[in-house]
């Protein structure tokens, strides 16, 4: 995604507002029809939850574009859905909430989600869940070949990788071992600093 997208990400959800409708009636009236304690109370408290919310959304959407790792962008863009939802909704039920450049956040999200579609993040994050829960289950042969798949996809997450290479250590299949290393070079970003060195050095180590 441009950087130009990114920064409208990260901006505009920031700019999400919590707006709490102020009486513009003068300090006698004001003191007349001053609200109940309880219930300012109350708005305050669902100010600061729309607030949290906020800060959850954008956090979420910060590390969905920053991460290197496909299971991480996928599972905070999956969260900052699930809070805009929730924003949204505390917005409708609680007129004194209002909301701006929701459009703006939306469609961020949209071009998000098509960016990760492209590049199979979903799919590499799904059928990573899919080889751990296989493994849990002690049903290797199946894991592998879930990890197999994902790696003729040549995906780029490093969990693919290293559940595989370990798998085929455990298993003394050197030979199929040293592939996936090479394959783990190969494909992971080298941005991605920890778990390429984690691959190279054991490449080095084993060849």
């Amino acid at each position: 995604m441009e950087a130009f997208t990114i920064l409208l990400i990260i901006v505009a959800v920031a700019v999400v507002w919590v707006w709490i409708k102020k009486s513009q009636k003068n300090s006698r009236q004001q003191i007349a029809n001053a609200p109940e304690p309880k219930l300012e109370q109350y708005h305050q408290a669902i100010s600061a939850s729309a607030q949290r919310l906020v800060e959850i959304i954008n956090e979420s959407l910060k590390i969905a574009n920053e991460s290197k790792n496909a299971d991480t962008k996928v599972s905070r863009l999956d969260v900052a859905k699930k809070r805009l939802e929730e924003l949204k909704k505390l917005s409708n039920e609680h007129p004194f909430i209002k909301l701006t450049q929701l459009a703006q956040v939306e469609q961020s999200i949209a071009e998000l989600e098509q960016e990760f579609l492209q590049a199979q993040y979903r799919e590499a994050a799904e059928g990573n869940m899919r080889g751990q829960e296989l493994e849990k289950e002690d049903n290797i042969d199946a894991a592998i070949l879930e990890y197999e798949r994902l790696l003729e996809e040549g995906v780029d997450t490093p969990f693919t990788y290293r559940r595989l290479a370990i798998i085929y250590s455990k298993r003394k299949e050197t030979d199929e071992e040293l592939r996936v290393l090479r394959a783990a070079i190969k494909n992971l970003p080298v941005e991605n600093s920890t778990h390429y060195q984690w691959f190279a050095e054991r490449l080095a180590k084993k060849s």
